[in-house]
């Protein structure tokens, strides 16, 4: 199984994506979390996607998934896991993975994100500076995409 393309999005400033409004699938970064690819024979990827919710001691529950433009090609509930206990400087991991089959053609695909519950002062988070500072850094956004 061969990767058909990889971002690891890990910016010297911390973003957020709120998760405090109700959001149809978005795309997360049209620059840097954007990729490029021809489908395999078959047809078929795997897509893989990572990040982390951090912001409170409850947590919202979101969508991860993809787009290409507009449309929706896939979304799912992501896992998650808490890696502390629920406090507001928690991150909660956000993993997804799915299978696309019947594709053809180059394709352009942008990691994406919705929002379904909200929860305040909560978003998804990543990058952030590499200090001794506590809670301003989150790690990389991760998206790939696999032959299946």
């Amino acid at each position: 199984m061969g990767c058909l393309g990889a971002k690891a999005y890990d910016p010297s400033t911390a973003v957020t994506k709120a998760t405090s409004a109700l959001l149809a699938m978005t795309a997360i970064d049209t620059t840097n979390l954007r990729i490029t690819f021809t489908p395999p024979a078959s047809g078929r990827v795997l897509v893989r996607l990572q990040g982390c919710v951090h912001g409170a001691t409850t947590f919202p529950t979101i969508l991860l998934g993809v787009l290409e433009g507009a449309t929706v090609i896939m979304r799912v509930s992501p896992i998650g896991g808490l890696k502390t206990t629920a406090v507001a400087t928690a991150m909660v991991t956000q993993e997804a993975s799915f299978v696309i089959e019947g594709l053809s053609g180059p394709k352009t695909w942008d990691a994406a994100y919705g929002v379904e519950t909200i929860v305040a002062g909560t978003g998804i988070k990543y990058g952030g500076p590499n200090n001794a500072t506590a809670n301003n850094a989150f790690g990389a956004f991760v998206f790939e995409i696999w032959e299946a």
